[in-house]
């Protein structure tokens, strides 16, 4: 699997400052696998097509970011889907070669989100954040929404989780891991489980700023899921 590609950046508000929390995310995340450089970032922000509609004002797929969360929302459960958001990035047409070619998609978004399996399995009403590794990222802001350093700083947190997760870390055969129910490690690290949120979320903010965000095992797995691709990579 291919992680080094380019990111792009999708949101549902014109207007979020708090957005270059999810920037400085990828930045710490390459800085702590220690290979001095970054992929490429594209911020569309609250991207909208000119033909973003149809003749009847219906959204036509995948010419918005608006599209994206609202062919995947549940009016009976006031929730977005994240696999659907997901389903959506995979069928995407700008991952033809002949357009952007392939990449990640980081949404973020205000509604609150679930992921079915981990209703059905665990119970759990919502998930603050949702990946799938080569795909995408999708990120709910429900429950952040101070814009000062604090909602900064959780959302870092978060960022940082999902973009580990989709690049492969942790992996399922290793030790020090946990099903609650996202796959988690259980050393002390940024990728320790995450249930109850903000609670939860404060906590591995704290972890992260008392430093290092990662435990060595995360890090050695992140450091070789990534030297592999700039290995085979070279433009890189």
């Amino acid at each position: 699997m291919q992680y080094l590609k380019p990111i792009n950046i999708l949101d549902a508000r014109p207007y979020r400052p708090e957005r270059m929390a999810v920037v400085d995310a990828v930045g710490d995340v390459f800085v702590a696998a220690g290979l001095g450089m970054v992929p490429p970032l594209h911020d569309y922000g609250c991207w909208r097509h000119p033909r973003a509609t149809d003749a009847q004002g219906y959204l036509v797929p995948f010419l918005s970011v608006t599209w994206y969360i609202e062919q995947a929302r549940e009016p009976s459960r006031r929730r977005v889907n994240a696999q659907r958001v997901m389903a959506a990035f995979r069928q995407e047409p700008w991952r033809n070669d002949d357009s952007l070619g392939d990449h990640y998609d980081l949404l973020l978004m205000d509604d609150p989100m679930f992921d079915p399996a981990e209703q059905q399995h665990f119970g759990l009403p919502t998930t603050p954040s949702y990946s799938v590794p080569g795909i995408g990222i999708v990120l709910s802001t429900a429950g952040l929404d101070d814009l000062g350093r604090v909602g900064y700083s959780l959302l870092k947190t978060l960022a940082m989780r999902e973009l580990l997760h989709a690049f492969g870390v942790p992996g399922i055969r290793r030790e020090a891991l946990a099903l609650t129910p996202r796959v988690a490690c259980t050393n002390p690290c940024v990728l320790g489980p995450c249930i109850d949120v903000p609670r939860d979320l404060e906590r591995l903010t704290d972890r992260r700023l008392a430093g290092p965000p990662l435990c060595d095992l995360c890090l050695a797995e992140l450091r070789a899921n990534l030297a592999a691709d700039q290995a085979d990579d070279p433009n890189v």
